[in-house]
């Protein structure tokens, strides 16, 4: 037992590294903010929103035993959130802020790294959650393990100007042009500190070029859910193709481009879009939400999204900056063929015409050709459809848990 994992909140993917290093014999402890044991988790005379919720911050993946929680200022961050005081909230200055969090959490297991003598060789921590936990990595002579889960800052502050600059109305949906200096100098040391990098996508990668110096990063992509048992959804010839969209109403997602896309379509044609609206909402959003072929869901649990791919016939995410995006491989075990840009990790992951199409970001007009190919053309959305499953049943989070036990295993037989 020799890595200590760091996450504040946990997803997905930082569950799937618990059981690869737990399953390995690697894992010495989980540190995090609020972590509930299961029968708390597990209440069922709460109500649904409730339960899930506590379920949330239940980590199974990672023995009780081995579970650190620094709970109270993460508590107290959602409860100012459900109360709106936005002084503790506030990005980056309040206390209780997403910031706040993740350097508490950071601080406390620096603070251990360097107290305790227990023959821990290795840290495994994330973006913006690591800096200080590395700098005691590396004074007590233990590796340091950075997973980055989206692209690097420069490339995405770049992006996001252009965006800005190219459709000044969407730049306020653009939070990412939000964060201070000493923000983006603290994620460049944690890179400095870090032995080894790994992220999901190669367009990931390239964003490090000339940044992680000789530092290796590694490319494992996430995993997928086990495929839908059904079969993917049929559309009969006079039906309107179902488009389907998951994730934040903003630009940094290419909603923008979705938008002119669909408006330059001459199919019948119906748009889902499950997601949360920005705070400040541009005038375009707000009329294409009242258009009748577009349903807008707003934020909805993971399950009612599954419900809603079993319906789709093709999903699009054309987004302008991704770390992944797991929404695509969550399509694909759904039977959708997927529609996404090469900032993503689609080159990754699909091949190209076979179970998905790539396009280029803020093009419009490619978009809009690929939603008609398929609308066009039955036969081969339904032999995408397939092809994706069967992609997303080779795809396994069973094979990224042995890729990730596989690489720290020999980081650690290297040292």
């Amino acid at each position: 037992m020799t890595v200590i994992v760091s996450h504040p909140t946990g997803n997905p993917c930082l569950r799937a590294v618990l059981r690869a290093l737990e399953k390995n014999g690697l894992l010495a402890q989980y540190w995090t903010t609020l972590a509930l044991p299961g029968e708390l988790a597990e209440l069922t005379w709460l109500k649904n929103g409730v339960q899930r919720r506590l379920s949330q911050r239940h980590f199974g993946e990672a023995p009780w035993s081995k579970t650190k929680s620094r709970p109270w200022r993460e508590a107290i961050r959602l409860a100012a959130l459900g109360a709106r005081i936005e002084s503790l909230t506030a990005h980056e200055a309040g206390w209780a802020s997403v910031d706040g969090v993740y350097r508490d959490l950071d601080r406390a297991v620096a603070k251990r790294l360097r107290t305790d003598r227990e023959p821990w060789r290795a840290v495994y921590a994330y973006e913006d959650g690591a800096l200080e936990s590395f700098k005691a990595a590396h004074e007590t002579g233990r590796l340091a393990i950075y997973d980055l889960p989206i692209t690097h800052w420069r490339t995405l502050r770049c992006l996001l100007e252009e965006e800005a600059e190219r459709l000044p109305e969407w730049a306020c949906t653009m939070e990412g042009l939000r964060d201070s200096a000493e923000k983006h100098a603290r994620k460049d040391a944690e890179i400095e500190f870090a032995d080894h990098i790994i992220v999901a996508s190669s367009f990931t990668r390239d964003s490090l070029s000339g940044i992680a110096g000789d530092r290796p990063v590694h490319v494992t992509p996430f995993g997928c859910p086990p495929p839908a048992l059904t079969r993917p959804a049929g559309r009969e010839a006079s039906a309107p193709l179902q488009l389907l969209y998951a994730g934040h109403l903003a630009q940094r997602k290419g909603i923008a481009d979705l938008i002119s896309a669909v408006g330059m379509l001459e199919i019948d044609w119906h748009l889902t879009l499950a997601g949360p609206r920005p705070a400040k909402v541009p005038a375009s959003l707000d009329r294409f939400l009242s258009d009748p072929r577009v349903t807008w869901l707003g934020a909805i649990p993971h399950a009612t999204l599954m419900e809603e791919m079993a319906r789709a016939h093709v999903f699009v995410f054309p987004s302008i900056a991704e770390g992944f995006g797991m929404v695509i491989t969550e399509a694909m075990a759904a039977g959708l063929p997927v529609i996404t840009t090469p900032h993503t990790a689609g080159p990754d992951i699909l091949d190209e015409g076979i179970d998905g199409f790539i396009v280029p970001i803020r093009d419009p007009a490619v978009l809009a050709d690929r939603i008609t190919r398929l609308a066009e053309d039955e036969t081969q959305r339904q032999e995408m459809a397939h092809a994706a499953k069967a992609k997303a049943a080779e795809m396994s989070w069973m094979r990224y848990e042995t890729q990730i036990g596989d690489l720290v295993t020999e980081w650690l037989d290297a040292r």
